[in-house]
């Protein structure tokens, strides 16, 4: 995807990235680092851990984009095990994670730097730790097979004006399919349409109070 991009500063001081020709931001500009927290370790891994103490975490996330929420999860996740597999169409280059001001934000006690994190080759699995493994796949939603079911889907695609499709029932029936039962589905979205498929399709579905700058997200459980 040879598209236009650029680098913007949101609110909370971090970097996200926007696409020029599809007018869309890879985050809020209400805060990148805040909702990434906010909506998918707080609200999704957080909220799974709780209910699964001690359990491996195999989580799945649909949009690798800047590698920002893989990132935190590696740096926050102190609960349990997570087995984290990231999925992304149109990976970023290792220039261009340089130029995200993540390296200077998120200095915490690990020797790997968010570059070198980023620049972690695809395909292969990588055991970072004890306790988190990191596997990314050069690939469509569309086109996944998984050899194992999940617990946990971060549901991170461009906003359904850009990525319409994948927003749509087929979509979030893949989901259903993916997840385990007590399965979790959490994406900043929270359209109508959206929440209705996510029923449909025999989820059990919350709208939460959202991030900085947005009334409301989605969380849809697996029975």
């Amino acid at each position: 995807m040879n598209f236009k991009k650029s680098w913007i500063l949101t609110e909370d001081g971090s970097h996200t990235l926007k696409i020029e020709d599809l007018k869309e931001t890879y985050h809020s500009l209400h805060g990148a680092l805040r909702e990434s927290e906010f909506v998918y370790l707080e609200k999704g891994l957080h909220f799974w851990q709780k209910a699964n103490p001690q359990a491996k975490c195999r989580l799945l996330e649909m949009g690798y984009g800047t590698g920002l929420l893989a990132y935190l999860t590696f740096l926050r996740n102190t609960e349990s095990p997570v087995d984290y597999t990231s999925l992304e169409a149109y990976p970023l280059t290792v220039n261009d994670y340089k130029k995200l001001n993540y390296n200077e934000l998120l200095v915490e006690n690990t020797d790997l730097s968010f570059v070198a994190f980023s620049a972690l080759s695809w395909e292969i699995a990588h055991p970072l730790t004890p306790t988190f493994t990191l596997i990314k796949h050069h690939t469509f939603f569309e086109q996944f097979t998984a050899t194992h079911s999940f617990d946990l889907i971060y549901y991170d695609a461009f906003g359904a004006h850009a990525q319409p499709a994948l927003w749509e029932k087929e979509w979030m029936e893949k989901c259903f399919s993916l997840l385990s039962s007590g399965g979790v589905w959490v994406s900043y979205c929270a359209k109508g349409s959206v929440r209705r498929a996510l029923q449909e399709v025999g989820f059990s579905v919350e709208r939460l109070e959202g991030p900085p700058g947005k009334r409301e997200m989605l969380r849809a459980v697996k029975p």
